[in-house]
């Protein structure tokens, strides 16, 4: 059926590159199945039967829905499917419908706010890396009226902040929360970690006057954040220094065992031989700022990413109303993605560029919310 979709602009044009890819989707991690195909594949026939045989299994956990099987991982965590040209022996010998949600959607992320569909690209694929993070514009977001099969997506998120009109809930909130999140990560005259820095202080102050039940200042709050009467100047505070345990923790053995994808291996591997046989690599940092400061040239790049989070992962309502929770995540994730940046740039002894850069956000994002690891250090 033909709906309105809100999507941010890089989605309009978005196709997959296919075996074009330097990176594939098909490996590196667990590919789920949902009940439909794992019921038509469980009762398949003929060449398609024989071309399943042995290559999904029933997931015996509590599930739901999207999470009935997976597929049976090769070495190197590949599907079975992905044939020697890097392409899906299932699409390409019985056609799209036969796959799986997972893959007939992946990358994109779909989610329902005020009974509209809004669509975004997960930054683990190259080709939305590319279109999003390497354009040096600000992100725009549009509405296009679009043909959607809803039984061939996974809906993550379901607001209806209307619903929440009058209430004690902060949902009613919801979109002068998130055009203000975005403005504010989108504001060039700051860092980027000036920029999270207010971002948090903003959240701050509205948490604060949540637990005191003071609606009348959060809308004031609100007001002057829509209205730009705020002093950014006072919120900005520092940039982020980090401690040397946290440049070691993001390079341990156990990490490195839980990583499943080949590309983020690289990187980390890269990242300590480039650390290594620094004994106090915050105080070599401040003392070779080059590595800050070219960093800073892609400034645009690292706006791109934290926007395409916020609008994809409907943050700071990812957690619920635990706003603090959400941006501690963000910026922990942004702080994983500067270190590893840094080390690999040590490592290789070349400046910083966006490649580097794109291949660090694209393997870490493959990897970081299905890592035990990761979650333990973004929770921090």
């Amino acid at each position: 059926m033909k709906i309105n979709v809100f999507l941010p602009k890089y989605m309009e044009d978005f196709k997959c590159i296919n075996s074009s890819c330097i990176d594939t989707c098909c490996a590196g991690w667990d590919i789920n199945i949902d009940e439909d195909t794992y019921n038509n594949y469980t009762n398949s026939t003929g060449e398609f039967k024989e071309l399943l045989e042995g290559k999904f299994f029933l997931n015996e956990a509590e599930h739901d829905f999207f999470n009935n099987g997976f597929m049976a991982l090769k070495d190197g965590n590949r599907c079975p499917f992905l044939n020697c040209n890097m392409l899906c022996d299932i699409h390409g010998g019985f056609g799209e419908k036969n796959l799986c949600i997972t893959c007939k959607s992946y990358p994109r992320v779909f989610n329902i706010v005020d009974n509209i569909y809004e669509k975004s690209g997960l930054p683990s694929c190259i080709e939305i890396c590319t279109k999003a993070f390497l354009n040096k514009d600000k992100m725009e977001f549009i509405e296009s009226e679009e043909e959607i099969n809803e039984n061939d997506i996974e809906i993550r998120r379901i607001i209806d902040s209307e619903a929440f009109e009058g209430t004690e809930s902060l949902f009613q909130y919801f979109w002068d929360i998130r055009v203000i999140s975005i403005n504010i990560i989108q504001l060039r005259e700051y860092s980027i970690e000036e920029r999270l820095n207010i971002l948090k202080n903003f959240y701050w102050k509205i948490q604060s006057s949540y637990k005191l039940n003071d609606f009348d200042g959060i809308e004031k709050l609100l007001d002057d954040f829509n209205n730009e009467y705020i002093d950014y100047e006072s919120l900005k505070g520092m940039n982020f220094k980090e401690n040397n345990d946290f440049y070691i923790d993001i390079a341990k053995d156990d990490l490195l065992e839980n990583i499943r994808g080949i590309r983020l291996k690289q990187c980390v591997n890269e990242y300590k031989d480039g650390i290594f046989n620094k004994n106090d690599l915050r105080t070599y940092l401040e003392e070779n700022p080059r590595y800050f400061d070219e960093i800073d040239g892609y400034s645009y790049i690292l706006e791109n990413y934290l926007v395409n989070q916020i609008f994809k992962d409907l943050i700071p309502f990812k957690k619920g109303e635990e706003f603090l929770e959400s941006i501690k995540v963000l910026i922990n994730t942004y702080k994983i993605i500067k270190a590893y940046i840094i080390g690999i740039a040590m490592n290789s002894k070349e400046k910083i560029n966006e490649q580097q850069i794109i291949r660090v956000i694209q393997s870490l994002s493959k990897d970081i919310e299905h890592n035990k690891v990761f979650k333990e250090l973004l929770e921090r």
